[in-house]
Parts: C-alpha cells; sequence; structure tokens
C-alpha cells in the first residue's frame, strides 16, 4: 500500500534491520506515524552550514571543514549561533521502495533549537531517498539558547513513507466533512475554540488548510530574550526551567495587531482547532514569501489523533508556531494567514494514535504554550 507508514510498519522495519540502532530502538521512539531520532556520541562543531554532493559523503565534509570534535557521552553545551554536526544512532537500509522526510521535534522547534538531517551523497536537507543505506547526521543550530545535550537525546523525527498520498482539494473537502452517501457523514478535522466547526473556505486551491494567526488570547504569544544570556536549557531536565528567565508572554494588542522585530523568535497560535483522524497524518509546509517574510514553524509534524482523539471526541487542537521575521520588521494582525496543512494519507490504520493511551505533551495545549523543558504555570 502507498502512503506514510504507521507505528506497526516503522516496527516492521525495525524488526528487519532496515531501520536499526548499535543501542537498539526504544518502543517510545515509534510514535503513531513517526520515529523519533536519537543523538550518538559523535559531534562536531563545524565552520558553517553545508550539504555534500553527490559522490561526497558527510565524513568527507567533517574532515574538510570540522572545527573540533565533542564527546556527547557526557552532557556538552551547544553555543547558540553556532552551528554543529552529530551523528545520529539509527542508521538506514531501506528497501527500494521505501523514502523518508524529516522534521524538528515540537518541543526543540519551541526553543529555537534548529535541526536539518543530512545523509551522504544527498544535497539535500531532511530528505532520504528511497533506498537510502548508511549513516544519519544532524546539522544542529541553537538560535536563541545555548543547550546541553548529550548522547540518546531526541531532537527530531523521521516520517518514512512509500509514495506519499498528499490530498488535494476535491479529496480535503470530502474529509473535511461533506455527505459521503452514509448515514453519518465524516468527523470535521477544523474547528473554533469553542468547539463549533468552521467551513470549507480554509480549503486552499491545492487542498492545504489555511491557518491564520490568534491574536485574541489573554497571552497571545511569546518573545525569546535573546539579548540575555541565561542558563543552557538542558534537554534531559524537563519541567525544571523558569520561563521568565527565558521568555517574555505578550499580552492581547488592543487594536489587535502586534509589531515583530526582525530576527526575533516568537511563539504563537492558531486561531484554527486542527483534526488529524486516524488515517492520515499533517506536514504544516513552509512559509509563503508571497504571504510575509518570515518563518512561520520549525516543526512541522502531526501523529494521527492530534486534536481527534479516539473516535472523534475531541474537537481540535490548536497548533503552535514558531515564527521568526526575516529581512523587516512585520505588523501582523489577527486572522492573518501564516501557514498551512496539508494532509497525507496512511498506508494503514495505527496501532497508537496521539494523545490516545501514550504520553502526548502537547494533545491538550490551548493557546501558545512554551516547550515542555519549561515550568507550567
Amino acid at each position: 500500500m502507498r502512503g506514510t507508514l504507521p507505528s506497526q510498519e516503522i516496527q516492521a522495519l525495525v524488526a528487519s534491520g532496515a531501520v536499526r540502532s548499535a543501542a537498539g530502538i526504544a518502543p517510545e521512539q515509534i510514535q503513531p506515524s513517526s520515529l523519533d531520532l536519537s543523538l550518538s556520541v559523535e559531534a562536531y562543531s563545524m565552520t558553517g552550514s553545508l550539504l555534500p554532493l553527490g559522490t561526497e559523503k558527510v565524513r568527507d565534509l567533517i574532515e574538510r571543514f570540522a572545527r573540533y570534535p565533542i564527546n556527547l557521552r557526557e552532557p556538552a553545551v551547544l553555543v547558540r549561533d553556532n552551528v554543529y554536526l552529530v551523528r545520529l544512532r539509527e542508521n538506514f537500509a531501506l528497501p527500494a521502495d521505501v523514502a523518508a522526510y524529516a522534521n524538528n521535534k515540537s518541543s526543540t522547534g519551541r526553543i529555537d533549537l534548529q535541526t536539518r538531517v543530512i545523509c551522504d551523497g544527498n544535497p539535500r536537507y531532511d530528505k532520504i531517498p528511497e533506498g537510502y543505506h548508511g549513516e544519519l547526521w544532524l546539522e544542529v543550530i541553537p538560535k536563541s539558547f545555548d543547550v546541553r545535550l548529550r548522547t540518546g537525546d531526541c531532537l527530531n523525527q523521521v516520517i518514512l513513507y512509500r509514495g506519499r498520498e498528499i490530498l488535494d482539494a476535491p479529496q480535503m473537502l470530502k474529509l473535511f466533512g461533506e455527505p459521503d452517501g452514509r448515514k453519518k457523514s465524516r468527523p470535521r478535522i477544523l474547528h473554533d475554540s469553542a468547539g463549533g466547526a468552521l467551513g470549507i473556505e480554509s480549503v486552499a486551491d491545492d487542498g492545504a488548510l489555511l491557518m491564520t494567526l490568534d491574536l485574541n488570547q489573554e497571552i497571545v504569544g511569546y518573545v525569546a530574550k535573546k539579548s540575555l544570556k541565561p542558563k543552557p536549557i538542558d534537554l534531559a531536565a524537563v519541567g525544571s526551567h523558569e520561563p521568565d528567565d527565558y521568555f517574555e508572554p505578550i499580552k492581547r494588542p488592543r487594536d489587535g495587531a502586534l509589531f515583530l522585530r526582525q530576527n526575533a523568535f516568537y511563539i504563537f497560535s492558531t486561531f484554527e482547532y486542527i483534526s488529524v483522524p486516524p488515517d492520515y497524518a499533517v506536514e504544516m509546509l513552509p512559509y509563503d514569501t508571497s504571504a510575509g517574510e518570515f518563518r512561520a514553524h520549525y516543526a512541522g509534524f502531526f501523529d494521527p489523533g492530534f486534536g481527534y482523539g479516539k473516535e472523534g471526541e475531541v474537537k481540535g487542537t490548536p497548533a503552535v508556531l514558531e515564527v521568526r521575521p526575516y529581512e523587516d520588521d512585520l505588523i501582523v494582525r489577527h486572522r492573518q494567514p501564516v501557514c498551512k496543512m496539508a494532509y497525507e494519507r496512511l498506508s494503514a490504520r495505527p496501532d497508537k494514535l496521539y494523545g490516545v493511551g501514550m504520553k502526548s505533551n502537547y494533545a491538550h495545549q490551548r493557546g501558545p504554550r512554551l516547550s515542555k523543558f519549561f515550568r507550567q504555570g
């Protein structure tokens, strides 16, 4: 079956040796339709960000451009605005018809920690070609804060697929809740904060859902205090960092508009509450330069069950956005379009769902929420 692979098919790849790790793949690394990747002991400080050409291995780049090695067997601090390469513990021997793409995990995106997967002979970030055999490396760039890492930490995730089945506009309209000829209509996938269903005007021409900014809540977002130099964020210390040391809350603007500073890092949430039914996954698409020159997100993948529950009893969950204006300062307003969500079909229904019988840090988020590494008020 074509489509994005569910948890049980990811487990089958692990069992066959197509996805492997010297440390073994822990059960909690396998999500409903994604796999968490973990850091090895081997890391390097690099002179800059770069990609291998078609005949190069990542180790060729390290030999030429590394500044010094770092051993992550003991916790090490990665300094903001510097580029690092870390070998991932996982490596692939994929079947000829299986490929993958990668995203930041939401928790790392929300601390402005940029990660991008690199593999041998492939001059593209976060894309792993069909049938790839070899090591995987992670480019890590702390943008706002120093971070403390060690082997075993999971910063990003990979999505495996046999031909991606991304829904087009007619398919999305059916999924959106239009009657399908049976007594029961399909579940709605987009709601407002009160649980009311939103209409089909949110479907773009390419089939993706248009998502807008919510500036009509008591705290509309957070901005990173980049001018300060707080202690590094330790990725092993979940729930222990003081939010006020790193972020400043942004209150509801009186006139519905906010001024965003160039190169500052912001956390916002969407007005729309999105649901991902069990047979689908969702990728948040890159920002659209025609709608403003800013990066709309780092973490951009939503597993089956997000904002849905087991039987559709959850009426959506807002998406949290990591926003950084480039080139110029920006003025943004309530309900301004900020990103799009593309639904992709799974090859089979997964044997686990996000937020249902498994630990899920953001299943119940309402409005902008800081990363799991901070104390929750």
